[in-house]
């Protein structure tokens, strides 16, 4: 008698096989599996599956400097100003 199995089931049994020693015939043989069906089921779900775990990315700060300008008896203090402003700020006053 033929069993529906989930998408979850199926990349179960996939991750198993990948797992074994066995030959894909041992393998599907041992469990019941029709061989072909196996096969086109690993294709399609290899196919769509992602390569490895989920891993969350979480964002990072932005890239903040605490600047000093100094000219003459001009002081300039930038606390916690971002690099990006900073270069803004040099090529202003380079202009």
């Amino acid at each position: 008698m033929r069993k529906h199995r989930t998408k979850a089931e199926w990349l179960s049994l996939i991750n198993e096989f990948e797992q074994s020693n066995q030959s894909q015939a041992e393998f599907c043989s041992a469990r019941g599996l029709n061989p072909k069906y196996f096969s086109l089921r690993r294709i399609k779900l290899k196919a769509i599956s992602p390569k490895g775990p989920f891993v969350e990315v979480k964002p990072t700060p932005a890239d903040k400097t605490s600047v000093i300008i100094q000219y003459g008896t001009v002081k300039l203090h930038l606390p916690s100003t971002s690099t990006q402003a900073i270069v803004q700020l040099v090529k202003a006053l380079a202009a």
